[in-house]
């Protein structure tokens, strides 16, 4: 129980750190970093728990069937379905978000993809002498590329879709981290453009700005310099993009994924846990089966509400044991005179690829 409140804790943190990057108010940041560092020192000093259980159908896990929720948000490991491994490849979210109270609600698809590929990687030749550069093709390489769109349905300013394609040496556990979030792949991103030696290159366009960017010393190349076009602060100055970071990240954080990981999702159950001032509260039923990707999903809707200090929300999802993600999910996070942001995410398709 007590790793539940170190994991919470650090995703605390992170979102500080993230809000701090990409921008939000100041008074949340402050608030949240104070709590932040309370929880890191105490959470092993003190904590509760209390449970109840409710009789439900009898359900008897099967090889295809897991009854606990593993690893929420895990892009790297396989999941299982009917036996057989997979990975997801290829997702498409409908994002709704509003970053104000009372304020308006904006809609977003956002799609995901991943795959490996060939790419040509460019570099920039420099005459030292006379100091003329030239692009050169340093030749094709097999790269792992993660492929992301972002399309405004009813925006704030965004008027046009964001693409953008991050190719890297090999996929690997970091690489991943982002690629199941509603959202930009950040770590990609961020590791291509402030120093990631496995980062081999990324491409980002928004209408008809484009921002290109080739790092020859990922591939071997350590006499070339890297190549680029178009300006690095591109994806900085994209409308509703802070936004649509902000409001998911927040609701990611401060869900109930950690809360409930290893809990049977199966069975119905009223819970809670909390420590210092932080109280999480919430309840399974078990409701159906979902089909996605052409797979059928035993399912559960969890709702909760949490209190940490001066900030309280409220959620429910719609999960299953076989998939890290939500597949349908809704929540409020508020700060008293402050924060009121809402995110509702629901998958529309799915694609699995046997491992």
């Amino acid at each position: 129980m007590k790793g539940k409140y170190a994991i919470l804790a650090l995703f605390i943190v992170g979102l500080v750190f993230v809000s701090g990057c990409i921008g939000g108010g100041e008074e949340i940041k402050e608030k949240v970093k104070e709590e932040a560092e309370s929880a890191v020192q105490s959470y092993t000093e003190s904590y509760t728990s209390t449970e109840e259980y409710e009789e439900s159908e009898t359900y008897t896990e099967t090889e295809s069937e897991s009854a606990t929720w593993v690893s929420p948000w895990d892009a790297y490991r396989p999941i299982e379905i009917d036996g057989q491994k997979y990975m997801i490849t290829y997702i498409k979210y409908h994002l709704r978000v509003r970053t104000e109270e009372g304020g308006d609600i904006y809609e977003y698809k956002v799609e995901k993809k991943r795959e490996k590929t060939k790419i040509h990687i460019y570099g920039n030749k420099v005459n030292m002498e006379t100091g003329e550069q030239e692009k050169v093709d340093l030749g094709e390489f097999e790269v792992y590329e993660y492929y992301g769109k972002i399309t405004p349905i009813n925006s704030a300013d965004m008027e046009a879709p964001l693409e953008y394609t991050v190719w890297v040496k090999e996929r690997t556990e970091n690489t991943d981290t982002f690629f199941l979030f509603p959202s930009l792949d950040f770590f990609a991103l961020y590791a291509s453009l402030y120093g990631g030696g496995d980062v081999i290159g990324i491409s980002i366009t928004y209408g008809d700005q484009r921002f290109i960017f080739y790092n020859p010393g990922a591939v071997g190349d350590m006499s070339t310099m890297p190549y680029q076009e178009g300006d690095m602060d591109l994806i900085s100055n994209i409308p509703d993009i802070g936004n649509i970071y902000t409001s998911w990240y927040g609701f990611y954080t401060f869900g109930i994924w950690t809360a409930i990981e290893g809990e049977d999702l199966y069975k119905a159950k009223k819970g809670s846990w909390g420590f210092m001032g932080y109280q999480y509260n919430y309840e399974i039923d078990p409701d159906g089966t979902v089909n996605l990707g052409g797979k059928g999903f035993k399912v559960s809707t969890v709702r909760w509400t949490y209190t940490l200090g001066n900030i309280q929300g409220q959620g429910e999802a719609t999960l299953s044991a076989n998939l890290p993600i939500p597949i349908e999910a809704k929540g409020v996070f508020i700060e008293q005179n402050g924060a009121n942001i809402f995110t509702h995410v629901k998958i529309e398709d799915i694609r699995f690829e046997k491992v």
